[in-house]
């Protein structure tokens, strides 16, 4: 039968309990390639275990780091994977071999790391209390231009293409920058209520559409369309598409992501196991 007619009509999210991965230490983050094959975590005690998710065997074990590793991510093709620890060191391995290709220290803890979408050779990192920071893999680096409010406390990531920076500081200011020139294309703040701003925790954007989510310490998770940002310009004044929300307990989120068709918006709750859909 059609594959894609039945994806039309089958939920493409799980609707009881699959099971568990018996990782040798504590998992702090965790990371799927691009195809859903191989599931990479990063341990509280430096390790890297990368699984395949197919027969749910450890693949590789990597001794990266010597402090809890906070952050990973993979390359499109998923040849290479990047690690972020609080030892203020970002590395770049090699999955085939588990050999160190490249290593970046930094003045302080680094909290994401994040290859270009589309080029191999790029990565972005957000060190704690720093401007985020664009690595050129061999070459130089630039530090991300702040906004007139100087807050340092930034958090940063690629869009689904990688052509724009998105950027989001503590008083709610959100910059789109361009890759190539670092020229602020499009910005706007979020105003809770009247006057006050509220935190950006962290920014996804979905791997199909135009969509992204930015989480912010008002306990709520916001939808908004790039093209829409972009077309605005600067000091806009979008409205999400999608506002998500625990009206009864007041939940602060930990983590948030889309569903893989975009379909779906799902978050994490900071002191729940179980996560929620929208």
């Amino acid at each position: 039968m059609n594959l894609e007619l039945l994806e039309s009509f089958g939920q493409n999210y799980p609707e009881e309990f699959d099971g568990s991965l018996d990782c040798i230490s504590l998992a702090v983050t965790c990371a799927f390639n691009k195809y859903g094959t191989l599931l990479a975590v990063g341990c509280n005690d430096g390790r890297i275990v990368i699984w395949d998710f197919l027969t749910r065997g450890i693949a590789k074990i990597i001794s990266a780091h010597v402090h809890p590793v906070c952050s990973l991510s993979w390359t499109r093709n998923g040849h290479k994977l990047l690690s972020a620890s609080t030892d203020n060191n970002v590395c770049i391995w090699d999955v085939l071999t588990g050999e160190l290709e490249h290593k970046y220290r930094f003045p302080s803890p680094v909290l994401k790391v994040q290859f270009d979408p589309r080029n191999d050779n790029r990565l972005l990192v957000c060190p704690m209390r720093y401007a985020a920071v664009l690595v050129e893999v061999g070459g130089t680096h630039r530090c991300l231009p702040l906004d007139s409010d100087g807050d340092l406390n930034i958090v940063a990531s690629f869009d689904r293409r990688g052509k724009h920076i998105y950027t989001g500081n503590a008083k709610g200011k959100i910059l789109v920058l361009d890759v190539e020139t670092f020229e602020v294309v499009a910005s706007f703040r979020i105003i809770v209520g009247t006057s006050s701003a509220t935190a950006v925790k962290s920014i996804e954007f979905a791997r199909r559409g135009d969509a992204f989510l930015i989480n912010t310490s008002d306990r709520v998770i916001r939808v908004y369309d790039s093209k829409e940002i972009i077309t605005l310009g600067k000091d806009g004044e979008p409205e999400p598409i999608q506002k998500l929300q625990d009206l009864v307990n007041k939940t602060t989120w930990k983590k948030c992501c889309f569903s893989g068709d975009m379909g779906k918006v799902y978050w994490k709750p900071g002191e729940d196991l179980a996560w929620h859909q929208g």
